[in-house]
């Protein structure tokens, strides 16, 4: 059983799986879901052409529940064998994400995706791809990539410099050097190259085209960060939102736990409404979920909360949004609403 007590068979009776196919076999169509649905920088066509391709062969409604298990294509196959030789060789993340809107109305969803844990090179002269079981991870899909800038980008915030030896990443790695999910990827900081436990950290939010977009900076280990979120990740958010975010490492500090994240549209955390809650669970290196699945649900689950909403949708968007219902949800965004100041960068009715 799905959400909104829609089973997979009624979706079928519904014709929706022939909507999955009319918009994800169709270039444009492609393009516009992905555009509609998470602004800024988008990709170029024959990105999206090969995501396209690469969707074809996935199940675009499964999500981290139905990792994609078709083999690469010819044009991937070095890709997946360099994954395929980096199994193993880093610590790899399930993650289990929560988003429960409370403003203008309530939506209530659990998401899953997956990150990699690498050591970045000292200087940015030095850094490299690196590849792991997950795919790429490199300094174009990041803000940061070195240690010499996490200590240039700390004193710039701080005014001094920190005892900094090592950096590591967790993030969510380039699949086959194409598709990539990371909202959120955390940057850990140690004063001494063999310690376990970080003395800082930095928060690096993406959207979900995969593109870096603003690094949010704490002084320690248990700093709680309070920023502007800088960016519009979807088309409901605001670049001068308010971000309140905390790390809980594990009980020995030695790996990220829990990141948490309440959004609000001012300050002092007034007219709050989201709270993103990401949970970490260490695992064994097994299916990699392909990234463009959990982009296309991220971009289904906004059309239902468009709905919610009252946002100008068309016919086609609406399908989207009736599709995306079909998930499993905590709580069902109702299917119209307005937007009550709580859309986009309005702050009327």
């Amino acid at each position: 059983m799905l959400g909104s007590g829609v089973t997979r068979r009624d979706r079928r009776d519904l014709g929706l799986d022939s909507l999955v196919n009319e918009a994800f076999n169709d270039l444009d169509k492609v393009k516009k879901v992905l555009g509609r649905a998470f602004p800024g920088a988008q990709p170029g066509e024959d990105e999206v052409r090969a995501r396209r391709d690469k969707l074809q062969r996935a199940d675009p409604r499964g999500g981290a529940h139905s990792p994609a298990a078709a083999a690469p294509s010819d044009g991937e196959r070095e890709a997946a064998e360099r994954q395929a030789a980096a199994r193993g060789a880093h610590t790899i993340y399930d993650i289990t994400t929560r988003h429960n809107r409370t403003k203008p109305m309530a939506a209530d969803w659990v998401g899953h995706c997956q990150a990699v844990r690498v050591t970045l090179a000292q200087t940015s002269a030095e850094a490299t791809p690196i590849w792991t079981h997950l795919g790429v991870v490199k300094a174009e899909d990041h803000l940061a990539f070195s240690v010499q800038d996490i200590c240039a980008g700390y004193a710039a915030q701080f005014g001094s410099p920190p005892k900094l030896a090592r950096v590591d990443l967790v993030t969510g790695a380039r699949h086959y050097d194409l598709d990539r999910f990371s909202p959120i990827s955390t940057f850990l900081g140690f004063e001494n190259e063999t310690d376990e436990v970080p003395s800082f950290y930095v928060y690096e939010s993406g959207s979900a085209q995969g593109n870096p977009a603003k690094l949010y900076w704490a002084r320690t280990l248990d700093s709680e960060i309070v920023d502007t979120a800088g960016f519009q990740f979807t088309p409901f958010a605001c670049s001068d939102n308010w971000y309140r975010g905390r790390l809980i490492m594990n009980r020995a500090k030695t790996e990220p736990s829990i990141i948490s994240i309440s959004i609000s549209l001012d300050k002092g955390g007034e007219r709050h409404y989201l709270t993103l809650t990401a949970s970490y669970a260490v695992v064994d290196p097994g299916p990699v979920v392909w990234p463009i699945t959990v982009q296309i649900e991220a971009a289904l689950r906004v059309f239902a909360i468009a709905q919610g909403m009252g946002c100008e949708l068309d016919l086609f968007e609406q399908g989207l949004g009736q599709l995306g219902r079909t998930f499993d949800w905590i709580t069902t965004p109702p299917q119209r609403g307005t937007p009550q100041g709580y859309s986009g960068c309005s702050k009327s009715t």
